[in-house]
């Protein structure tokens, strides 16, 4: 017992001092709130049953089953120093419910093992000797425990407790040493995962800072933060975060399991340190669209995504630009806004905003500079929509990119001068709306990692589900055939806004139908993390989404992002059959204005 647990606690302690190592502190804010969290995610098993059902249930039966072995066990070895915690009585009437939870661990554990070793998803990767051992170990604990419930004789007792014993603290070996050290540390995990996503650790830069300064802060870029060192010790490698990845399931090199998580495990365990985010594979860093579907599916609550950390790497540390990008980011530097534009005739048909207006609209550079053509219409229909029930609003004379590209891109320079020239912009902005989620999320989440803003940031979508909710505005329900919404990743992740869309579509449709992954668990368009710009060499992800789309049939696909609206646009028409109507593409004011009553 002493050699078992002295070795255990020497593992998790090496790990622990690793972790410690990490930047950041690990977040306490929200406490309740966490404590919730891991009641459902931990003991009630919410996430990993309602991901995979029919694996979830087996694994929930294992877990339940070792919760209610948690007083056995201990009575067990106390039984063998003599000094037994429950009564005879207590005992036996404790038996009656340890009895069936042993025999439901017995078909969840062989069910565990028959998908990996039988039936073996490509996800779980190479066959495990840990898991078959794991397995073995947790059947004979039960049949041993089943045994010993039985009358049989002292001299079988005692060579049965023995060996149940024995594979007790053989797990004491085994877990730090595994994968299975998830079974310690997962519940902390879960506890300390930061609430919004994707959780990067900011990047400042003091435009007017000495080299010492900037020395200090680069060196700090190859760090993982506590919080992901306690990730990668945490991670159970299931594969749900490769089983969502767009990059992946278009045939992409990247492979979130392993380039974000997995890959990194043994340099930190080697180095005993924390500087190991230059081992991220750079061209898979490259493929990442962002989209947070892996971290949004981890049933341990890992942070998964790390592109941001190996592109700012590439772009500050070692100035390796794609050529893909460099135009972009000359730009962004050079004018504002990534289409290198001077002036933008449609941002100058709109009103110009002052003080006594309400909101702030703004434009992007998507719609703003025409990088779809069509799409400065659905700005019309929602500033149409703005003037029906009398919402002033105006743009500003001097937007410039909110920097989301950049800042998805690892251009954290270019992003600081284009952060400070917006907030500047928007000192006496009270109330800011937008049809691009990717702007949303840095007017307001990304922004106020740096600094304070005295502004609030909607989404278009928000405020025409509100209107209609509260009957501002009337519509009426048209025959649109049959409908669809596509869940913009920024929007429906990150922004966590899902209902209020199709309480707008809704409203104004009578056959609307969800696609298989909707809400938070949507599939990216492959626009996402600045790949719009980018030439996909390998793979393809932007098709993906697209064929769902054509699959599923419908007349019209709504969305609520501009460059989801622009995806659809390009991969739609090549993708339908010839003996299949045009889908028409909409943006959610689109379809509202045109069902104005």
């Amino acid at each position: 017992m002493l050699a078992a647990l002295g070795s255990f606690g020497f593992e998790i302690a090496r790990r622990v001092a690793i972790i410690s190592k990490g930047t950041r502190s690990l977040p306490l804010d929200r406490f309740l709130e966490r404590i919730y969290r891991v009641f459902m995610e931990v003991i009630i098993q919410e996430k990993v049953i309602r991901e995979r059902p029919w694996p979830g249930l087996a694994h929930a039966f294992v877990f339940w089953g070792f919760l209610i072995f948690g007083l056995v066990t201990i009575d067990h070895f106390a039984i063998g120093l003599h000094k037994p915690i429950l009564s005879e009585k207590a005992h036996i009437a404790y038996s009656y419910i340890v009895i069936p939870f042993a025999v439901l661990v017995i078909i969840g554990i062989l069910f565990l093992a028959y998908r990996r070793f039988i039936t073996r998803p490509k996800v779980l990767g190479k066959i495990s000797p840990t898991s078959g051992l794991v397995a073995l170990f947790i059947v004979v604990l039960m049949i041993t425990y089943i045994i010993g419930e039985t009358n049989i004789s002292p001299l079988a007792w005692k060579i049965n407790w023995w060996v149940h014993s024995i594979v007790i603290l053989a797990f004491l070996f085994l877990i730090p040493r595994s994968k299975h050290l998830h079974l310690v540390l997962g519940p902390f995990n879960i506890f300390f995962r930061p609430f919004s996503q994707p959780e990067h650790t900011p990047v400042h830069i003091d435009l007017e800072g000495d080299e010492d300064e900037l020395d200090v802060m680069l060196s700090d870029l190859t760090k993982l933060t506590k919080n992901q060192a306690l990730d990668i010790f945490s991670c159970v490698e299931c594969g749900r975060c490769t089983d969502v990845c767009p990059a992946n399931r278009g045939g992409g090199l990247l492979d979130p399991k392993h380039h974000f998580i997995l890959d990194l495990r043994e340099p930190l365990l080697e180095e005993k340190d924390v500087a190991v985010l230059d081992r991220i594979n750079v061209e898979a860093g490259w493929e990442c669209t962002t989209c947070q579907a892996c971290t949004e599916i981890c049933p341990v609550g890992n942070h998964v995504e790390k592109s941001d950390e190996i592109r700012r790497l590439e772009v500050l540390v070692e100035g390796r630009v794609p050529q893909e990008y460099q135009k972009l980011f000359t730009n962004l530097q050079e004018t504002g806004n990534t289409e290198g534009a001077s002036v933008s005739a449609f941002a100058d048909s709109l009103p110009v905003y002052t003080e006594d207006k309400e909101y702030v609209l703004w434009l992007g550079c998507f719609a703003r500079h025409g990088m779809d053509p069509d799409f400065h219409h659905s700005v019309e229909n929602f500033t149409k929509i703005l003037d029906t029930v009398g919402i002033t609003y105006g743009v500003l004379k001097d937007e410039q990119c909110s920097g989301d590209p950049a800042n998805r891109l690892g251009d954290k320079l270019t992003y600081t001068m284009l952060r400070e020239h917006n907030l500047d912009q928007l000192s006496e902005a009270q109330k800011v709306v937008t049809l691009c989620p990717h702007c949303a999320v840095n007017l307001s989440k990304e922004y106020a990692k740096y600094s304070s803003i005295n502004y609030t940031v909607e989404h278009h979508t928000q405020v025409l589900g509100r209107l209609i909710k509260e009957g501002k505005i009337k519509v009426q329900m048209s025959e649109n055939g049959k409908v669809t919404y596509h869940d913009p990743c920024n929007l429906s992740r990150i922004l966590d806004i899902v209902d209020e869309p199709r309480t707008a579509i809704k409203a104004v449709t009578s056959d609307f139908q969800e696609l298989d992954e909707n809400g938070r668990e949507t599939l990216c368009c492959g626009a996402g993390g600045a790949l719009w710009w980018k030439k996909e060499t390998k793979g393809r992800t932007h098709l993906v989404r697209a064929e769902q789309v054509v699959e599923s049939k419908v007349d019209t696909v709504v969305t609520g992002c501009n460059f989801c609206y622009g995806m659809m646009k390009q991969g739609l028409g090549p993708m339908t059959p010839e003996n299949q109507s045009e889908i028409r593409v909409k943006d959610v004011a689109d379809l509202v204005a045109e069902n104005l009553s």
